[in-house]
């Protein structure tokens, strides 16, 4: 999940990039370069578009789920996706990528921006793609203002959920981001086995958790707004990379990051699963209809790749 506000990403991509990004996907996903001007493209500190790498998030997301998306048996396969994942849901199915949540059901001033979200009419999958992250996005808030204005090094948060004075507005608060109206502790009590009226030293949203707290509180917001249910899936990369590594963990060792993530959405709002990228293709080619096998077969064989590159390139 990224953050965007409006405007962010108007610019079209120069030729050369369109060219790096379709080397990049999968044949049948490059249509998405030149058809989709306004696509929000992730980018680098120098604001260069990142789905070029092998290891990217956002293509292997592309490569997989826009794959899929145009495929006639994307129903089916989806619905082999819930059945994998004990989800009740049944399409048909509308998948889009990079979704913007609406300001309204947060009350974000930078709008949450969702990888992927699949709908049907009795159910949503919010999906978030990993490949070589090291873990969700961390607070901002306990960090020291960056940049030249006259808070720059100012902290708003002291890192813990407890009343406090936000140096930078004077507002008090529990948490920083709550008194500027941003709405994630008012459905975080519904998500997890989380109170919004105790406090926390520290925070438990202060490190990694704090993305998959935003995901998933987005999610059952979503949810409400459309009156479906929801479930967040982690799609991730299996293979030697932080992510897979991290919910491995979580099945052995039940006091693992991971693990207690889990145990406190039990019986939330919000389902939470997980699943390779791996497992979904061959998902997909068991549900396939017979003249989509040899795409989902030849996406199978493109996945396991850039899986391979990318081990390759992080073996020192």
């Amino acid at each position: 999940m990224k953050e965007t506000s409006p405007g962010q990403y108007e610019n079209a991509l120069p030729l050369a990039d369109q060219i790096a990004i379709e080397s990049n996907l999968f044949p049948s996903a490059r249509g998405i370069v030149r058809e989709r001007n306004d696509f929000p493209w992730h980018r680098d500190e120098l604001n260069r578009p990142t789905a070029a790498l092998v290891n990217s998030s956002q293509a292997l997301a592309i490569d997989v789920l826009w794959t899929i998306r145009s495929l006639p048996s994307r129903d089916n396969i989806i619905d082999r996706w819930c059945d994998h994942l004990d989800l009740p849901y049944r399409g048909p199915w509308e998948i889009q990528l990079e979704h913007v949540v609406d300001r309204g059901l947060l009350g974000e001033s930078r709008c949450t921006q969702i990888d992927a979200i699949a709908t049907s009419p009795n159910g949503l999958l919010i999906i978030e793609c990993k490949f070589t992250e090291s873990d969700g996005g961390s607070c901002s808030q306990w960090k020291p203002i960056t940049g030249t204005s006259l808070n720059a090094g100012s902290v708003q948060c002291n890192g813990n959920y407890e009343p406090q004075v936000n140096p930078v507005n004077g507002k008090t608060s529990k948490c920083a981001l709550t008194a500027k109206g941003i709405r994630y502790w008012e459905v975080v009590p519904s998500v997890f086995r989380i109170a919004a009226d105790s406090s926390y030293q520290p925070c438990p949203f202060k490190g990694g958790w704090y993305q998959w707290m935003r995901n998933l509180v987005a999610a059952s917001e979503i949810g409400r707004s459309l009156g479906l249910p929801a479930a967040f899936v982690v799609a991730y990369a299996d293979g030697p990379f932080p992510m897979a590594q991290k919910i491995a963990a979580a099945e052995t060792d039940m006091g693992s990051d991971w693990a207690r993530l889990k145990e406190q959405t039990v019986g939330g709002s919000v389902a939470l699963r997980t699943c390779a990228y791996q497992q979904l293709v061959s998902l997909a080619n068991d549900a396939a209809d017979p003249g989509d096998v040899t795409t989902i077969r030849q996406l199978d064989s493109w996945v396991a790749a850039k899986v391979a590159h990318t081990t390759l390139l992080l073996d020192p």
